[in-house]
């Protein structure tokens, strides 16, 4: 080959690097180009992600907070009315109403003049006549009721206004008593005056509507005032008379809700574009760098570290030693697994700490549920030298320490006390309330008095220390049994009835519900009354007393042990000794409940009377 060809072949040799060479930096030209264009595509794509995001967000947020306000409205009102019907006398103030309304002849007239009978609107935009100074609020009942609903007033923040509506069919009028109400404020005031206006049936017919309808509740006030929402419940109140319809109506108002949706969509659409321009950002700067070499390292150094765990080694540092400088998320990534190497090692040192300290909390847990169950008769027969009665309760609670509790002791030497109680919630909280509630009943049981004073008294001392929010209650049943004579005084704050055996010949031996007064609970209502009911046991009459972990016992299922299996086990163990008869119960409650969890404490007690002879007849032995 001759030197000017090779000279030839040089010079295109050249030419085709240099082309090379502006071809590659086209191509990085056109990588850059691409790299706007992902990243203006990115914002697109996540812009409209996130406003579809911010419809469905808003839409679940808006739906949650409504129907959370809807729902705790109404559960206000049945509250309200469960209260009515346990502790107040409502139908004899319907009743009151009704005379009123029914024999002044000249009552409509009366109503009439400040009443026009079409009114357009709501059920609230009716005019009412106002009976200024009204009889009715003289009355007992009256005030009791009103009471009652003023107490729900100051206890309930978003409680505006509540009172008693009753409609009376027959002669289309409806009043408005007993009226608490708001006015938008902080504290609640109660109206002296009764109102009274005309009504159509229809209307009733817009109540039911409206009582089962978020949307037409919601819409209904919005109509008169857009700035504020506001739900309303008619609680229908049970009465005799057909022709006559008694609501509790309870209105609540929610004054900051739009402001608070409103912050919150413009919180979310922020950070939405925060997010959206963030996210640009990073995949423009993840486009100019190199990708695979970082991704690599960090994953042969992850790669390696699990490696050597497995084997046992852990004397090399694996992410720390990474050299990653590319100043984005795969540094950060690296330095998050450095960091993360370290706290393992750290996690693994407190792991075995925490280990050491839950079975120390195990070991202390254990003491308390000792030192509870200690606190429980424990020792049976209690007292060897009475033979009058037997007598057997056990306690099992759900967790380490329950909420159940049981006592028996001697007020004196011929009146015997029973105490059955479930506490509210479960755990150590339940667990405290109880020895206080238990220490409270038993001192207050040995002054003496009856079953209703002991239990009016012992509520107002739960209720004065029985003020923090998450407010705790029990439920009681106490009786006082008379040994000479068989007679039983029992008073129920809310408990379960409790079953009797009598002896009504030896065909007829069965287990019955004895159906006593419920009243409230005690610590959740101070002013709450209390009432006793009495009966007599012959000689070999039985009374089962238990708590509703018993009835309430669930299975895999979640089919409930129930009351019938309850008498029926009962039924099955007429004639056996109190300690067998609740050893067999317990034993088929758990053989009901298999494998399920124990939801709640079971706690039981048999009581067996004997008699005085039968004590006389051991003292002659």
């Amino acid at each position: 080959m001759s030197t000017g060809a090779t000279r030839q072949e040089g010079n295109a040799l050249s030419e085709m690097d240099q082309d090379s060479k502006r071809g590659g930096a086209k191509k990085r030209g056109k990588r850059r180009t691409l790299s706007q264009k992902v990243t203006i595509t990115s914002i697109l794509h996540a812009g409209i992600l996130g406003t579809a995001v911010l419809l469905i967000g808003m839409f679940l947020f808006m739906y949650s907070i409504l129907y959370d306000s809807y729902d705790d409205t109404v559960n206000m009102a049945q509250s309200v009315s469960d209260v009515l019907q346990t502790t107040a006398d409502v139908p004899g103030l319907v009743d009151a109403v009704l005379a009123q309304e029914r024999s002044d002849p000249h009552f409509e007239e009366r109503m009439e003049a400040s009443n026009p009978a079409e009114t357009e609107g709501q059920l609230l935009n009716y005019r009412w006549y106002t009976e200024e100074d009204p009889p009715l609020a003289k009355r007992e009942d009256y005030q009791q009721v009103m009471d009652i609903i003023l107490a729900f007033g100051k206890n309930n923040s978003q409680l505006n206004g509540t009172s008693l509506m009753v409609f009376d069919k027959k002669t289309h009028i409806a009043s408005l008593l007993c009226d608490v109400e708001k006015f938008g404020g902080d504290e609640a005031v109660p109206a002296e005056d009764v109102l009274w206006r005309r009504f159509e049936d229809v209307e009733l017919d817009h109540i039911e509507e409206e009582r089962w309808s978020l949307l037409k509740n919601l819409v209904r006030y919005m109509r008169i005032d857009p700035r504020y929402v506001v739900f309303a419940w008619y609680e229908p109140f049970p009465y005799p008379d057909e022709d006559v319809v008694v609501f509790i109506e309870a209105d609540a108002f929610y004054t900051r809700l739009w402001s608070n949706m409103i912050s919150f969509l413009v919180l979310f659409f922020l950070l939405l574009l925060l997010a959206v321009i963030v996210m640009g950002l990073l995949y423009r700067r993840r486009m100019q760098k190199v990708i695979v070499k970082p991704i690599r390292a960090v994953a042969e150094a992850a790669k390696n570290y699990a490696a050597d765990r497995r084997s046992g080694k852990r004397d090399k540092a694996y992410f720390s030693s990474l050299e990653l400088h590319t100043g984005d998320e795969y540094e950060s990534l690296a330095e998050t697994m450095a960091e993360m190497e370290k706290e393992i090692e750290v996690f693994e040192e407190d792991l075995t700490r925490i280990t050491t300290e839950r079975e120390r909390l195990k070991a202390e847990l254990n003491v308390a549920a000792q030192i509870q169950q200690d606190m429980l008769p424990q020792k049976f027969p209690p007292f060897p030298d009475r033979h009058e009665f037997e007598v057997f309760a056990s306690m099992t609670p759900a967790k380490e320490v329950g909420g159940d509790f049981f006592d028996l002791f001697l007020i004196d030497e011929d009146h015997l006390a029973l105490v059955m109680a479930d506490v509210s919630g479960k755990g150590i909280p339940a667990a405290l309330f109880m020895v206080i509630s238990m220490t409270l009943i038993k001192n207050r049981a040995l002054m003496g008095g009856s079953p209703a004073e002991i239990l009016a008294d012992v509520n107002k001392q739960l209720c004065n220390g029985n003020k923090t929010k998450s407010s705790m209650f029990v439920t009681v049943w106490l009786a006082i049994v008379t040994l000479s004579t068989g007679e039983v005084a029992e008073g129920n704050a809310g408990h379960e009835n409790p079953l009797l055996l009598q002896q009504n010949g030896e065909d007829d031996r069965h287990f019955i519900e004895s159906k006593t007064h419920h009243d409230f609970v005690l610590g959740g209502l101070k002013k709450a009354t209390y009432h006793a009911h009495n009966f007599v046991m012959r000689p070999g009459d039985r009374l089962f007393i238990y708590t509703d972990g018993v009835p309430e016992a669930a299975n895999e299922s979640g089919e409930r042990y129930g009351m019938e299996r309850v008498n029926k086990l009962l039924n099955q163990h007429t004639a056996e000794d109190p300690k067998a008869v609740l050893a067999a119960a317990r034993e088929d409650v758990d053989r009901f409940a298999g494998a399920a969890d124990q939801f709640d404490d079971l706690t039981m007690m048999l009581f067996v009377y004997r008699g005085k002879e039968s004590q006389s007849e051991n003292e002659r032995e």
